[in-house]
């Protein structure tokens, strides 16, 4: 159980869309690329709260759209069966995910 470990949580409300986004502490502010992939985990979008893993993910079910970055934070959503681990990409190691929540 990953119960321990603590993420950075931003949430984001607008239009009637709940954005939610999840990185580890140590990434934030930090760019990664490779093979013209360019991740950037900058704080206008990352910077949030820090939290409990499990507190963090407690909010991807409302949410319309989940950024997840992070080997710990990406690994423990496919653990979970919230990521299909095929849908994963991976920038200079640093592991990256995206999951929609389509409503009718």
């Amino acid at each position: 159980m990953k119960s321990d470990i603590k993420v950075i949580l931003k949430i984001i409300r607008v239009n009637g869309e709940t954005l939610v986004n999840i990185c580890e502490k140590e990434l934030l502010g930090k760019s990664f690329r490779e093979n013209g992939i360019n991740l950037v985990v900058n704080s206008e979008f990352y910077g949030g709260e820090e939290v409990y893993l499990d507190y963090a993910f407690s909010f991807i079910e409302e949410a319309t759209a989940v950024s997840l970055v992070g080997n710990t934070v990406v690994e423990e959503a496919i653990r979970r069966s919230l990521v299909d681990e095929d849908a994963v990409l991976t920038v200079e190691g640093v592991k990256f995910a995206q999951i929609y929540n389509i409503r009718e």
